[in-house]
């Protein structure tokens, strides 16, 4: 019987309201945010307002600082109302906070990794420059139906993300990365099964982003990462990490690899979660079932709900 803190990705826009709430409202949103900002020398309003949306590699990185610190704070909060977590885990960025929240890795060298982060590195002679335009794409299966099997035949075209099933168990809700002709190809022979994003044009989590795992390859290796304090469950597999070489592999690959809330949750449910906490704006992670009860906290008054659902559900708390 334990209490789960799941972390969300920055591939969506999402409404920053609540955010802007917490930090209006809570010291520890203010300093998170307050820390980010020295670490990397980005506007702490720009940061606490955004949305998700960006132009270029520079409005990305604000993105990826902004809900880390978001989700950092807003976890701060939960921890001073007694609701510490027994695991923790995440969703591509969120895989990396929680890694935080674990002890694995400092809040000030994420920091400085986001600021690094390249969606599109320059040409070398080791990584060529894609010649095709990249994308991303949302899917709806059937409950029963493999994603894999809908990338078969289709070069280029890969499962980028399973976020498992809707709240019904009818629907089964995949992204997928790869070049934007294959992408469309693939919608228009399935029927419309596959829409293509409108504006995107990065394959997320997908071996396109080979030029990118290799710009950070480097500066990931130096990280001082040590040993979890946490059980730290992956998304990449469904896997706990235990180590710290284990935790700086999650990092390196995360960019290129699959994500799957499924391996994700999976694994928590065979810590013995019993109520999860996702922390933090989640947009399509509020859709999704889940294999224990779950509270969204992305606003303050979740903060009270979580409260209760911890009793309610009876989770002994962690001390420390």
């Amino acid at each position: 019987m334990a209490l789960a803190s799941i972390f969300g990705t920055n591939l969506f826009r999402y409404e920053p309201g609540g955010v802007v709430d917490f930090y209006d409202q809570y010291a520890a949103v203010r300093k998170s945010f307050a820390q980010a900002s020295a670490w990397t020398g980005l506007d702490v309003e720009a940061l606490v307002r955004q949305n998700g949306d960006f132009d270029d590699g520079v409005q990305r990185r604000a993105v990826s600082v902004g809900l880390a610190a978001a989700q950092l704070g807003i976890q701060d909060v939960l921890a001073e109302k007694g609701l510490r977590p027994h695991m923790v885990g995440g969703m591509s960025l969120g895989g990396m906070v929680g890694s935080c929240i674990a002890g694995a890795c400092g809040r000030e060298e994420l920091m400085g990794l986001l600021m690094r982060g390249e969606l599109r590195p320059k040409q070398t002679p080791s990584v060529p420059e894609p010649a095709r335009e990249e994308g991303i794409a949302s899917a709806y299966l059937g409950p029963d139906d493999d994603p894999a099997e809908l990338c078969a035949g289709y070069e280029g075209v890969f499962v980028a993300c399973d976020f498992g099933w809707d709240t019904d168990r009818r629907v089964r809700i995949v992204m997928l990365s790869g070049y934007r002709d294959a992408l469309e190809k693939l919608s228009a022979e399935t029927g419309g099964m596959v829409s293509v994003t409108e504006g995107a044009d990065v394959a997320e989590h997908s071996p396109l982003r080979a030029g990118a795992r290799e710009v950070t390859r480097g500066y990931i290796s130096g990280m001082p990462f040590t040993d979890p304090s946490l059980a730290l469950c992956s998304s990449l597999e469904q896997k706990t990490l235990t180590r710290a070489e284990e935790v700086c592999d999650m990092f390196t690959n995360n960019v290129v690899a699959p994500i799957s809330v499924v391996h994700l949750t999976r694994e928590m449910e065979r810590h013995g979660a019993r109520l999860g906490l996702i922390v933090g704006p989640s947009p399509i992670l509020n859709a999704l079932h889940y294999p224990f009860p779950v509270v969204f906290v992305d606003s303050p008054e979740d903060v009270p709900r979580a409260v209760a659902a911890v009793f309610e559900h009876g989770v002994p708390l962690r001390r420390r």
